[in-house]
């Protein structure tokens, strides 16, 4: 029969255990590495949920516009801005939870806006308020929503 060599032996426990360590620390320097990277390019836009970004940047709430020979008390004047870094499409408007209609100078009214805003630019909009007239002093929420589902609000005072 053969005899069984017991000379040999394997790594020590103490080579063993700082090997573990090294492939534990160089594992965990990697990941923190792609974590790094992933959430700087996030926050710099390259992650695609901070590319839009609309401001509105004054709204003016119209005593009395003539829009067809009639008096309308509920118009609003909107200026919105697209801060982000690409193009939008203000695809409506909403004040205090209800939706408004565009209205161009001819007179004519739209509820689909569809207004094309490349970044950068800046829009005036006129909208037929869901009141029919404006509270002086009073406050309203006004949100404009974008084609891609996006929406951006701000309160203001009359």
């Amino acid at each position: 029969m053969r005899k069984i060599y017991r000379d040999k032996k394997g790594i020590s426990p103490v080579i063993s255990t700082i090997l573990m360590i090294m492939i534990t620390i160089v594992g965990m320097t990697i990941l923190f590495a792609y974590v790094s990277v992933y959430t700087q390019n996030y926050q710099s836009g390259i992650g695609g949920s901070v590319l839009e970004s609309l401001t509105i940047e004054d709204v003016c709430f119209n005593g009395t516009s003539i829009v067809n020979g009639v008096n309308v008390n509920n118009m609003a004047t909107i200026s919105v801005y697209n801060s982000g870094q690409v193009a939008e499409t203000v695809n409506a408007i909403f004040i205090d939870g209800n939706a408004t209609t565009q209205t161009s100078p001819a007179g004519g009214s739209d509820f689909n806006l569809h207004i094309y805003l490349p970044a950068g630019e800046q829009a005036v909009i006129v909208v037929e308020g869901p009141y029919p007239q404006w509270s002086p002093g009073a406050s309203y929420e006004i949100k404009v929503t974008t084609l891609r589902g996006s929406s951006f609000g701000q309160r203001f005072t009359d």
